[in-house]
């Protein structure tokens, strides 16, 4: 036996003894995603389960501290804590935003007839008149050093405070920090040759400045990964009936600790994984073992995510409950599955070492246990007044035309943990012989592409029966748009081995 071979053979020999099952256990699932962000946390190790519900799903939200610290072009690190799911909202973000409140003071201050000529006045000295040519190359004299700040300073209060809200130094040079090169990129363009007294204009100017970081923030690619998992998980909340019969837990736990966690210890026994699937629900008599795990990690075909696969598999099937995660299109040697839908353009698994690896894993008989799915599912409608407006500001979320990367796109997983849920819940353990496949009502954006009225399919692309049947012959369980409406279809429950996915309902 080559040492490959042998290595691969140690790999599979975890055992388990399954001896505190319960007759007729709930149907339990279990989430594993990066829920909590940047905030502080205990190591992987020291973390427990949460059960969660519609009931207290903010509860769990401000129980976990989410938080995220941002980068933006122009301004630099804005840190935002989320106490509750509308803390993702534009609206609430305006409220709680340091940044903002301070552009909605300069806002008040140029819409009241009281302060407007002062406000406009001190704009007009931050950025300075703009000749007709529009040239704004000539650099502005530097600002005077002050020790007070003018009663009606709304210049300072807004250009002289970084993203924490607390007051920055002025610098010997002028200059007053990223915020206010922020401000001055947005805000300037507005104000040529615009007089002191035209209000109009000099709300519009500071409604763009507005709207522009919100856009900012809101596509930020972080800011999206964890907006789409929180938004997929409460997917699953709304679509499953829990109750003492059906119970949903969540892990917080990254793609990264998720991997290291499953290859650092010295036996798969010895992970945290392995406790709380194994140890925890099957060994210790009288505890309820886990129906299913859905795993929000965007796992691809690198060498480190398809080891973690065939360690999570054994897991799964000592569990006895299967492993289903999204899988990233780069598995099929491509980018985005919506800028290639054509077969012909995608290279699966090759002679790499990770297409080695993965060969192995879809040849073991843990392999049965492991579902993955792809395309992912439109969490929620883009910003606009014609889509979801917004209460505190006019604010259109795409100004020329939808981007595809700029929807929030939530793990199929999630979905996928829906219909077993619903299939539970109307045949009990007994749903295997007729697992539900649909799914209506999602979010669905209508537009308009100069006369053409555009549907944009709720799994992200319009996949053709030829390329539903391609992704199912590599393993892969495609969730698919009916044309023009809010309803998606999963095309088969299989498991990456091409079988039947395995689990406690199999039929």
């Amino acid at each position: 036996m080559s040492s490959q071979e042998s290595n691969l053979e140690a790999l599979f020999s975890l055992e388990s003894q399954r001896t505190g099952i319960v007759e007729e256990p709930p149907f339990k699932i279990l989430v594993l995603a990066d829920l909590s962000g940047d905030a502080d946390k205990r190591s992987p190790a020291d973390r427990n389960l949460i059960e969660i519900d519609r009931d207290n799903y903010d509860a769990v939200i401000e129980k976990l501290g989410v938080a995220l610290n941002i980068e933006l072009d122009g301004i630099g690190f804005l840190r935002l804590q989320f106490r509750e799911l509308d803390d993702f909202h534009p609206d609430n973000i305006f409220r709680n935003l340091p940044i903002f409140g301070e552009l909605r003071d300069l806002r008040k201050q140029l819409k009241d007839e009281n302060t407007f000529h002062s406000a406009a006045r001190e704009v007009r000295e931050r950025f300075g008149n703009v000749d007709d040519s529009g040239s704004d190359n000539e650099p502005a004299a530097a600002p005077q050093e002050s020790d007070e700040t003018p009663a009606e300073g709304l210049l300072d209060a807004i250009l002289s405070k970084p993203s924490g809200g607390a007051a920055a130094p002025r610098s010997t040079s002028g200059a007053t920090g990223e915020i206010a090169d922020l401000v001055s990129r947005l805000v300037r363009p507005h104000l040529v040759n615009v007089d002191e007294d035209e209000q109009k204009q000099m709300v519009s100017a500071v409604d763009e400045a507005t709207s522009e970081l919100m856009r900012q923030i809101l596509h930020n690619p972080r800011f999206q990964r964890l907006e789409a998992t929180w938004r997929g998980l409460f997917f699953l909340i709304r679509r499953a009936e829990t109750s003492s019969d059906l119970k949903i837990h969540v892990l917080d736990i990254s793609k990264t600790e998720f991997l290291e966690d499953l290859a650092a210890a010295e036996t798969l026994a010895d992970t945290a994984l392995y406790r709380h699937l194994v140890r925890d629900a099957i060994e210790t008599p009288g505890e309820e073992p886990f129906a299913v795990i859905l795993g929000d990690l965007d796992l691809d075909t690198a060498v480190a995510d398809v080891a973690g696969l065939i360690r999570v598999g054994k897991l799964a099937s000592a569990a006895n409950a299967p492993f289903i995660s999204s899988i990233s299109p780069i598995f099929m040697g491509i980018d985005t599955i919506s800028d290639s839908t054509d077969p012909a353009n995608w290279k699966f698994a090759d002679a790499s070492e990770a297409g080695k690896l993965w060969a192995a894993l879809t040849g073991q008989p843990e392999a049965e246990y492991l579902g993955m799915v792809m395309p992912r599912f439109l969490a929620r409608l883009p910003y606009g007044a014609d889509t979801d407006p917004l209460e505190t500001f006019y604010f259109e979320e795409f100004t020329d035309g939808p981007k595809h990367d700029g929807y929030v796109w939530s793990s199929s997983c999630y979905a996928i943990g829906a219909l077993l849920a619903q299939s539970f819940s109307e045949y009990g353990w007994e749903m295997g012989r007729a697992l539900k496949q649909d799914i209506d009502g999602l979010p669905i954006h209508v537009y308009k592409d100069g006369t053409e009225t555009i549907y944009k399919p709720g799994s992200e692309v319009l996949l053709t029966q030829t390329v539903c049947e391609r992704l199912m012959d590599n393993g892969l369980m495609p969730l698919v748009t009916y044309k023009n409406t809010d309803r998606v279809k999963l095309a088969r429950f299989q498991s990456i081995a091409d079988t039947a996915l395995k689990g406690m309902w199999a039929a």
